[in-house]
């Protein structure tokens, strides 16, 4: 790889091994060599690879948000054939991150006036590419029509019945789940969800609710959620223990999401902007995993709307005059216009890594889950509580690695 650095100017260059599913174990080593007009410097490495294998369909689900927001940087529209090329390749991207990209709206079949679908086979087996490809763990649907607990009813009811056995067909009616409502925050919003909830469930068991929101609102006068949703996503700082445990022991499914550094309220949670230490993008899979989730949302990777160039401008959300550096932007696009990208962060790359811990302590917990709780406590004792030194990540990792590979 070459590249020009101006006189008295450094240039990082990040560096990715490949480890293949089928290598052999045992140690690995290389050398890096870097050359200028009148300088070399040679670089060696090791590398070790373990005796095992981490599963190729993630164990923590996600919801990460579309790409629609891509076209405009790429100079294109959400209908052109670059643009899917491009929504295929940044999708491609965040499954090698270990992250589930959402299906896109045009792979879904058909829906028809009354609300029954019809499946067209090319689409259908684009869909399945996609499903086995990215190794999907969540199939969102959706309500249709304006008012769908009204007017819109029995289209509804028609659809989500109809969804639900194609999918059951297909074998995906497992990862079936409607994101209801984002961020209720009020009775009306409240009462909303409830509505919806109780039509998603009689019209089609099976089909789960995921609400942004915590079990335990934050004004009793607003009722409750619980009986409403099947999967809860609260905020780290809106986190309670007590309540969380009350709905996993009821069978439900706990995820978490951040978004700016909203709940903070004098809470220190890992938030994700660039300002934080780039640990935080990787220790909440440890805290969800010592929590026993399910699942991580975070509502986009590509906010790129609010900087005129994402490259130089990191202001990439400002509320009021409180900018949120990086916030949403968890990709680059490329330098030129095209397919030239995406260009992954750092901070993905972390994400990556705490995707990974999860499934090493996942694979732990199947060979000696006593040990597993006594290593994931030393890491994250809760959202507010967690180890600040990546050295003693680093070690663990190894230490759990030493022990999955006898």
């Amino acid at each position: 790889m070459a590249f020009e650095v101006g006189p008295g100017k450094n240039q990082p260059v990040w560096i990715e091994i490949y480890v293949p599913a089928d290598s052999e174990a045992g140690e690995y080593t290389g050398t890096v060599t870097v050359k200028s007009q009148n300088f070399t410097q040679n670089l060696n490495y090791k590398l070790t690879v373990w005796n095992f294998r981490l599963p190729e369909q993630t164990t923590l689900r996600s919801w990460f948000g579309s790409f629609h927001r891509i076209a405009k940087a790429h100079k294109t529209d959400t209908q052109s054939e670059l643009y899917k090329t491009l929504e295929w390749r940044y999708s491609q991207a965040l499954a090698n991150h270990r992250i589930c990209p959402l299906i896109p709206s045009r792979l879904y079949p058909a829906i028809n006036q009354d609300g029954s679908i019809s499946v067209n086979t090319e689409t259908l087996d684009e869909l399945k590419r996609w499903m086995k490809e990215f190794h999907i763990t969540g199939f969102p649907l959706r309500l249709i029509g304006s008012d769908p607990v009204g007017k819109d009813r029995d289209k509804n009811i028609t659809y989500l019945r109809q969804m639900f056995t194609f999918l059951k067909t297909n074998g995906w009616e497992k990862y079936a789940y409607i994101y209801v409502l984002d961020e209720p925050n009020d009775a009306n919003a409240y009462e909303q969800v409830r509505q919806r909830a109780k039509l998603i469930h009689e019209a089609q068991p099976g089909i789960k609710v995921l609400c942004t929101e915590q079990p335990n609102p934050q004004k009793p006068e607003w009722g409750t959620l619980v009986g409403s949703v099947d999967i809860w996503v609260p905020l780290w700082p809106l986190f309670e223990e007590k309540y969380i445990a009350e709905r996993l022991a009821a069978g439900e499914e706990v995820w978490t999401y951040t978004a700016l550094c909203q709940g903070g309220r004098g809470k220190d949670t890992p938030f994700w902007q660039i300002d934080f230490p780039v640990l935080n993008y990787r220790v909440p899979m440890w805290i969800s995993f010592r929590y026993g989730l399910h699942g991580l949302l975070y509502w986009t990777t590509v906010y790129w709307d609010k900087s005129e160039d994402v490259w130089t401008n990191p202001q990439t959300y400002v509320s009021g005059k409180m900018p949120f550096n990086g916030e949403g932007s968890l990709f680059y696009p490329g330098s030129d216009v095209g397919i030239d990208g995406p260009v992954t962060s750092i901070r993905l790359k972390q994400i990556r890594e705490g995707m990974e811990d999860f499934e090493y302590l996942e694979l732990l917990k199947k060979v000696d889950k006593k040990r597993a709780d006594e290593v994931v406590l030393k890491i994250a004792r809760s959202w507010t509580d967690w180890e600040k030194r990546p050295e003693v990540i680093f070690e663990t990792r190894k230490q759990i690695g030493n022990i999955l590979s006898r």
